[in-house]
């Protein structure tokens, strides 16, 4: 073998050392730079110390198959592309080696070595194409990230809290607010109604540790309320002086839109299979219940014990359905559209109890009403994920749910006996978390979930009592 240089190299492995001599003559015709070893061990060693830009690897060397010393390398990090060397009737372990990652395979039969520049250099083309894609894929990374972080409608502040002066507004900004620039630059940030809420978070500073600062908040448009997202950050000198604010934003109003959609869409989705099985399910049930009830009868003439079976079945049945209806009224509670959230979640305690065999139970002392339907029923939903999640994941035997009014604000709390939370940053994978915090973002509420007292889980979700300052209808 040759020491390598700076150039593209290639390493023929093979342990026929006249193919490997003609090979290596085809190639060097046209003006690559070759290399050879006579065995895998040789192959292995001379890696150890070298790179290869490709490898040419006959499938069967006399001291180790060629898929064991790609593994070997592969397992020491130092596997080069390769093309794979078989015999004819080895075409099948020759695509099982492109399945590992072979670059092409070149069969030993006639016309073999007229093949091997041509099959070199298209795997040495694909390899720099490869390359060059990476480099921009790495580059449309990178500018991809900038647009992602910065959104599309920026505004610039000066460093003064609470109130600090605006000094640049781009037209997408302008524009997605209705705040024109010449009418705001220069003037104090209390200027952008829409930015109140932002403002009323800078007044109080980062929070420690926190380099932005995010919000997620209704504002008033010409053409109605909408949506936005806000992040709000320092820009600091080289000393670490804080110069100026940026804040960076972009419209969600679609989003939360789509959101509301899909949560109306399974809501009606749960409440008509809920109807389904009590409509259905239900009535077959109690049709089967009927008939086991008259084989009952009949069998009690001639067999005592076929009788008490078709007894049994029928008993049997009757459970299934008493647990199809309480499924289908918690999929469709008839009580929260008759009689409001708080009557509905005294069902859900006592469904809850009756079905997993725990204490649960509605403890607050008075009535609280929900004015608006779509509100009351996020809520809802909400206290049946975490009542769930107490149950399932943190084998609670207590559970309390709590529903108050104050300051125009309903406050449902779900407390349980549980093995709490885990300590640090919550998953963000779970599905049920994911929907619990975006029924209440659509309401316009406040969820969190924490370690209680008890060891247990409580979850909480505040919401505001008015409509306008839900999002929500009362319709």
């Amino acid at each position: 073998m040759e020491p390598t240089t700076g150039q593209p190299s290639i390493l023929v492995v093979d342990d026929d050392r006249g193919l490997t001599h003609l090979i290596k003559k085809s190639l060097d015709r046209e003006g690559f730079r070759v290399l050879t070893a006579d065995s895998g061990a040789a192959a292995f060693a001379w890696f150890e110390q070298n790179r290869a830009d490709l490898m040419l690897l006959d499938l069967k060397l006399q001291d180790i198959e060629g898929v064991d010393l790609v593994a070997r390398l592969e397992e020491h990090g130092r596997c080069p592309p390769f093309i794979i060397i078989t015999g004819q009737g080895d075409e099948r372990v020759a695509v099982e080696m492109m399945k590992r990652g072979a670059r092409d395979y070149l069969i030993k039969d006639m016309g073999f070595l007229q093949f091997v520049p041509a099959v070199v250099k298209r795997a040495l083309e694909q390899l720099a194409n490869e390359r060059r894609l990476a480099e921009a894929e790495e580059q449309v990374h990178l500018i991809r990230s900038v647009v992602d972080q910065g959104f599309s409608a920026v505004l610039i502040t000066g460093p003064d809290l609470p109130d600090p002066q605006i000094i640049y507004a781009n037209p997408a900004f302008a524009q997605a607010t209705g705040c024109a620039q010449d009418e705001i630059i220069g003037k104090p940030l209390s200027t952008v109604s829409a930015l109140a809420s932002v403002q009323q978070r800078l007044r109080t500073g980062l929070p420690e540790g926190a380099s932005f600062l995010e919000e997620i908040s209704t504002y008033s448009y010409a053409h109605g309320e909408r949506w936005g997202e806000w992040r709000v950050g320092p820009v600091q000198d080289k000393s670490g002086k804080n110069t100026h604010w940026l804040i960076i934003f972009r419209d969600i109003t679609q989003r939360k839109r789509l959101e509301k959609e899909v949560l109306e869409i399974s809501d009606q989705e749960r409440r008509r299979i809920g109807q389904d099985l009590h409509d259905g399910l239900c009535q077959h049930l109690a049709g089967i219940e009927l008939m086991s009830q008259v084989l009952e009868q009949k069998l009690s003439a001639r067999s005592k014990a076929d009788a008490a079976r078709a007894g049994e079945i029928a008993g049997h049945v009757r459970e299934a359905i008493g647990q199809t209806r309480s499924l289908a009224r918690g999929l469709s509670p008839v009580t929260l559209e008759s009689e409001g959230l708080f009557s509905a979640l005294h069902e859900l305690a006592a469904g809850t109890e009756k079905m997993f065999g725990i204490s649960c139970r509605m403890v607050s002392a008075h009535a609280v009403e929900i004015p608006a339907p779509a509100v009351a029923t996020h809520l809802y939903r909400i206290a049946q994920e975490a009542v769930s999640n107490a149950i399932k994941h943190g084998k609670a035997s207590e559970v309390q749910i709590h529903l108050e009014a104050a300051d125009n604000r309903a406050l449902l709390s779900v407390s349980d006996n549980g093995c709490g939370i885990s300590p640090g940053p919550r998953s963000r994978n779970g599905m049920g978390l994911r929907i619990m915090e975006y029924r209440a973002g659509m309401i316009g509420g406040v969820l969190s979930i924490v370690k209680n007292a008890k060891g247990g889980t409580t979850v909480e979700c505040s919401v505001p009592l008015s409509p306008a300052s839900s999002g929500l209808e009362t319709k």
